[in-house]
């Protein structure tokens, strides 16, 4: 039993819950600490009060403010708590701050990985152009080498510069193509034999953003330049599209042409717009070879202009420096005379060249321009053979090397609008004003059109020929047991095939090894063919040693099945 309290005793007067009684130590100080605080609300701070009032009205629309509760007397002095508006604040602010961390900690491996070497690149490139611009500052002042940077940099993209008031817009060739075959090269080896999409991506972008950031430097240098020197910065549209060009024909041929048929098969497309790009390619490349040729027996009958030009220099130096600016123009004048041969113009000012008219102008005092014919060129229209044989051979030679075309009519029509495509570029960038002389250059719609139906004719037809002759291919083959030989090549071929779809599906990346050549039998593939010969020998001698239990009775005398391999066949294919 539990002892009763006080309270349940008999004739007592307490309350029967003990938990209620409340102590009276301490009442009298709580009651003056309540009258003090009264007498101090009373009488409340007036200073307070208009501070309290002009942050009321001064409050801006996008905060709300809650006012401190009032005493019972009267407003109270306490200050308004600002509250943030729904929607914004520090909330999104962290969420932008950690998506944007998400994002760089993405792609910062890609950038730190090509950026450094991308850099490099460029950065030999204007070291190069740094110790011109101070062989040139010896003699004229260091002064003037900020602005001879700045115009170099121009003229190795291909931007037009001008220089006491003239326009120079005819920039020559030769800096720009050494410049695309050393940085292509570097490309290649930059990517490796393995590379992620996301990679490429990042390396195609740095690969145009960096000198087109260089190219706005260079603008900057020739602008700021322009108050002290006779210079002028060119229309920047013009520099930036002439640099895009420039350092992107170096990423397109760097990459090469096996990681862009990799990229379209990712896809789920077919590959012969590669292989339209580089007959194309290939189109040009010996046309300007053509068009050289023909520049130099035309130079050679015109040896009186070519000794004249020289009596500008007075001395060695000047010989040397004027001889290699003919040279910097060759490919100008190679690319010009295959624009004559193809059945179109090159024009000097008012004056234009073709297989039927020469227009006889006056000329720049450079050497190389005496290969420029001042007379009607003698049975210029028997000279239209020479790109008709030419894209004949050029696209003969390619599909003779090739024992499976994909998309004959497809890869012909494909080879002629790349044609076209890549000749308007090459006109467009190799020519340009001239100073006082005008417009210089191939016709740029003209040279691009030609281009485009020379190639496009022949291939056209012998596609034709081709894709005939591949519909007559007897599909009734009579079933021959295969021997060993051809069941241990298709097994190769089979894993070849496979290896090849695991290299492009695996984790985003695609092989860039370099393609030399249009053999099949390369050296990966020799490698790829000796480890799956490997295999296939281990895997003959265990089940030589285990036996199989699902094989063909025939196949364990000796003979294969060839239901069974006729199956598997059709299965890998």
């Amino acid at each position: 039993m539990s002892k009763q309290p006080d309270a349940q005793r008999p004739g007592s007067r307490r309350p029967a819950s003990p938990s209620r009684r409340t102590p009276r130590r301490g009442t009298g100080s709580q009651r003056s600490r309540d009258v003090r605080s009264t007498r101090q609300s009373v009488t409340p701070n007036r200073n307070t009060e208009r501070k309290t009032e002009r942050t009321r009205r001064g409050s801006a629309a996008q905060e709300s403010f809650v006012a401190a509760p009032s005493t019972a007397v009267g407003s109270s002095a306490s200050r308004a708590v600002p509250t943030a508006k729904k929607g914004t604040g520090s909330g999104v602010d962290v969420k932008k701050t950690s998506a944007i961390g998400a994002w760089w900690e993405t792609w910062k491996p890609h950038v730190r990985k090509y950026g450094p070497q991308i850099l490099i690149n460029h950065g030999a490139t204007i070291a190069v152009i740094a110790v011109i611009a101070v062989i040139v500052g010896i003699g004229a002042g260091f002064s003037i080498i900020p602005v001879t940077i700045g115009s170099l940099w121009m003229v190795f993209n291909l931007a037009p510069v001008t220089i006491g008031g003239a326009e120079l817009g005819f920039s020559p060739l030769l800096p720009a193509m050494i410049l695309v075959a050393i940085h292509s090269r570097r490309a290649t080896a930059t990517l490796g034999n393995s590379i992620s999409v996301r990679g490429l991506r990042v390396f195609a972008t740095l690969s145009l953003l960096i000198p087109a950031l260089l190219t706005c430097i260079a603008w900057l240098m020739i602008w700021d330049a322009s108050g002290v020197y006779d210079v002028s910065p060119p229309n920047l549209l013009t520099a930036l599209v002439a640099t895009v060009l420039v350092n992107g024909a170096s990423v397109v041929i760097g990459m090469r042409p096996r990681v862009w048929r990799a990229l379209l098969l990712r896809r789920q497309l077919s590959t012969w717009p590669v292989e339209a790009f580089r007959l194309a390619g290939r189109f040009l490349g010996w046309m300007t070879i053509a068009g050289a040729v023909a520049a130099l027996i035309s130079l050679l009958t015109n040896l009186n202009a070519f000794e004249s030009a020289y009596a500008i220099t007075s001395d060695t130096l000047g010989v040397i420096g004027l001889s290699l600016v003919a040279l910097a123009y060759l490919p100008n004048i190679a690319l010009g005379g295959a624009a004559v041969l193809l059945g179109g113009e090159f024009h000097i000012g008012n004056g234009a060249v073709s297989l039927f008219t020469a227009d006889n102008v006056n000329l720049p005092p450079v050497p190389i321009l005496a290969a420029i014919p001042n007379q009607t060129i003698p049975y210029g229209g028997f000279l239209l053979l020479v790109p008709a044989v030419v894209s004949v051979v050029t696209v003969y030679g390619f599909v003779r090397k090739r024992g499976y075309i994909e998309a004959p009519a497809l890869l012909a029509i494909g080879s002629g609008a790349a044609a076209a495509f890549i000749g308007f570029c090459a006109a467009w960038l190799s020519g340009g004003e001239l100073g006082v002389y005008g417009n210089t250059g191939p016709l740029v719609w003209l040279f691009a059109v030609e281009l485009g139906v020379w190639l496009l004719v022949p291939a056209t037809v012998i596609m034709v020929v081709i894709a005939r002759a591949g519909d007559k291919v007897v599909e009734d083959v009579p079933d021959v047991p295969p021997s060993e030989d051809n069941i241990e090549a298709d097994n190769i071929e089979a894993g070849n095939v496979e290896a090849a779809e695991d290299n492009t599906e695996a984790g985003e990346n695609v092989a860039a090894s370099d393609d030399k050549g249009e053999s099949p039998a390369e050296p990966e593939d020799e490698q790829d063919t000796a480890d799956t010969e490997d295999t296939d020998s281990t895997e003959e001698a265990d089940n030589g040693g285990n036996g199989d239990e699902d094989s063909d009775p025939r196949e364990r005398n000796g003979n294969a099945a060839p239901e069974r391999d006729r199956q598997r066949g059709h299965d890998e294919d």
